[in-house]
C-alpha cells in the first residue's frame, strides 16, 4: 500500500478550498469531508446510500460532489462522496488514481505523473463538418 498526503486545492461550483488530501491505496473510493463539501460545492443525494467498511467501522453515505482536483496546475475532475466525520480533509483513492494514471513513490513522497492522462477524449464523439 501507498500513502502520501499534500496540499492542494480543490474547486467546486461555489468556490475553492486549501486541503490536506490523502492519497490512499488502501480506499478504494475517493471522500471528502462533509463541511468542506458544503463550503465548495452542493452535495447531490447518490442513487442510493452507500455503506463503506473503514479501520473504525462502518459508515453509510447517502451524498456526493463533483469537483475538481488541482495537482501541479492540472485540474482533474473527480467524483468524491461526501462523508460527515472522515478523520481526513479529502481521500483520494485508487478511483482517482486509476482515472488519472497518478502513481505513488511513498519512498520518496512523490506523486508521478502521466502527462498523456490529462489529454481529454470523448470516445464515439464524431465531428461533424
Amino acid at each position: 500500500m501507498g500513502i502520501i498526503s499534500q496540499k492542494l486545492t480543490l474547486i467546486g461550483r461555489k468556490g475553492r478550498r486549501q486541503v490536506e488530501a490523502l492519497f490512499d491505496t488502501g480506499s478504494s473510493h475517493s471522500m471528502v469531508r462533509e463541511s468542506i463539501a458544503v463550503a465548495i460545492a452542493e452535495p447531490d443525494d447518490l442513487p442510493e446510500p452507500k455503506t463503506y467498511e473503514s479501520a473504525v467501522g462502518k459508515f453509510t453515505a447517502r451524498t456526493g460532489i463533483f469537483a475538481d482536483v488541482v495537482i501541479r496546475r492540472h485540474r482533474l475532475l473527480t467524483g468524491l462522496t461526501v462523508v460527515t466525520n472522515l478523520s481526513e480533509e479529502l481521500i483520494l483513492g485508487v478511483d482517482f488514481l486509476q482515472r488519472w494514471q497518478v502513481r505513488l513513490d511513498p519512498h520518496h513522497h512523490k506523486l508521478i505523473l502521466d502527462p498523456k492522462a490529462f489529454r481529454l477524449r470523448a470516445v464515439g464523439a464524431r465531428h461533424r463538418a
